[in-house]
């Protein structure tokens, strides 16, 4: 039995590819770039190897102007654009009633997650947030997922990670842990062997298994 799940937050817990759409298009706009749409920031976020300081603002680093620019204006307006998907809460809550431990683990920062999550009153379900600054390397290395298999003293035989993308994917693998691909969320994958188009019928496949 699974005692361990591991969510992804950005498009999987949370919708939020438009608020992040807004924030990079801001940070372009104050250096004199033009906008990107939201599918091409959904793609190139989601697929591993990915030059993105270039890809979003044509830099070889993001620079701490970039990153303060895009913080301020993610907080300021993601009460406008960042919602949970539909089904979520009824999911977490049927998970937290098992006496499973779920955890975050996201390749945006841990303070991102944190406020987040408790902005869309959903952090209580969550033993630990795993974010890019808590560990070396960002997903699809393994390190988040081994971090939450430290903390939780749950075996890797016993955890499940569920995400959207390709680096979930791959940081499933690496990692040697069972992944589940939402296929409601941003990413593509053409190999992941277990995926559900809705989170109720993924809801519906947890009532099975624990």
């Amino acid at each position: 039995m699974f005692k361990s799940i591991i969510f992804d937050m950005d498009g999987t817990l949370l919708d939020s590819s438009y608020a992040l759409t807004c924030s990079v298009n801001h940070v372009r706009s104050t250096i004199g770039l033009p906008p990107v749409s939201k599918e091409f920031l959904e793609f190139y976020i989601n697929e591993p190897d990915q030059d993105l300081p270039m890809k979003f603002y044509e830099t070889k680093e993001f620079s701490p102007v970039h990153q303060e620019l895009f913080r301020e204006h993610y907080m300021k307006n993601l009460h406008y654009h960042v919602k949970p998907y539909e089904g979520v809460f009824e999911l977490l809550e049927y998970l937290k009633s098992t006496g499973a431990t779920l955890s975050v683990a996201t390749n945006a920062t841990d303070y991102f997650a944190k406020y987040m999550l408790e902005y869309c009153k959903m952090s209580d379900f969550f033993t630990h947030i795993v974010g890019s600054n808590n560990v070396e390397n960002k997903k699809p290395s393994p390190d988040m997922i081994e971090h939450v298999v430290k903390v939780t003293s749950i075996p890797l035989e016993k955890t499940i990670l569920v995400g959207d993308s390709v680096k979930d994917e791959f940081a499933a693998m690496n990692a040697k842990v069972e992944f589940i691909f939402a296929d409601w969320g941003y990413g593509e994958s053409k190999t992941a062997q277990k995926r559900f188009d809705k989170i109720d019928e993924m809801h519906h496949y947890f009532t099975k298994i624990l």
